[in-house]
């Protein structure tokens, strides 16, 4: 997230970041206060619920593809758990899939 910023990009809708009183300030700062964490467990629980409504595509698809989609969307789902994991403060605790996680992706997907 600091990275973009540092490039100038915000991909948090304007329209919610202000409904929960964030400011592009919030993401200067790296402030993780109680409106950023209420933001960003609203996006994390959109994007929970729409990977989850579109993992069956996963299971309809046959062969390499539909494994691929399968443990990309688990790739997903285990981002979102480690962001909650740190309550939500991806600015100091950004969550990346390690050698350590594939494991679990393959078992899942």
């Amino acid at each position: 997230m600091a990275l973009d910023w540092r490039k100038d990009r915000v991909y948090l809708p304007q329209d919610e970041m202000h409904s929960f009183g964030v400011r592009e300030t919030h993401l200067a700062e790296q402030r993780c206060d109680v409106a950023w964490r209420a933001l960003m467990q609203f996006q994390c629980d959109r994007a929970d619920e729409l990977m989850r409504r579109g993992a069956p595509l996963g299971h309809a698809l046959a062969g390499r593809i539909g494994l691929e989609i399968r443990i990309t969307v688990q790739g997903g789902l285990r981002i979102l758990e480690k962001l909650r994991q740190v309550g939500y403060d991806a600015f100091r605790n950004r969550p990346l899939l390690r050698w350590h996680d594939w494991p679990l992706l393959l078992w899942r997907a």
